[in-house]
């Protein structure tokens, strides 16, 4: 499902994305590629009890993007799903997961 169009985002957040946080949120994601990393990502703290406090390991893959919003694929930690996921680098330069797309 590398394909944009395919990619519904009616569940995107989209207040306070601007090209800052969009360029800022690519460059983070690439640094964490490109260092190997393989750490999990968590939900926001306001959004985690929505998404059941769920973690997501990002698959190996860069980061797309329609509009502002930045989305990568990964995977759950609680159902092993793989799923596309919006992610936002936030003030302190940590990557957060901001919802399910798919």
């Amino acid at each position: 499902m590398s394909d944009n169009a395919s990619i519904p985002m009616e569940k995107a957040i989209t207040v306070g994305l601007s090209e800052v946080t969009l360029a800022r949120t690519l460059e983070l994601f690439a640094a964490h590629l490109s260092s190997g990393s393989d750490r999990v990502l968590n939900f926001r703290g306001d959004l985690a009890e929505r998404y059941n406090y769920d973690k997501i390991k990002p698959a190996m893959k860069p980061a797309q993007s329609q509009g502002n919003v930045v989305f990568i694929e990964a995977v759950s930690q609680k159902t092993g799903e793989t799923g596309h996921y919006q992610i936002l680098a936030n003030q302190w330069k940590l990557l957060e997961v901001l919802a399910r797309l798919n």
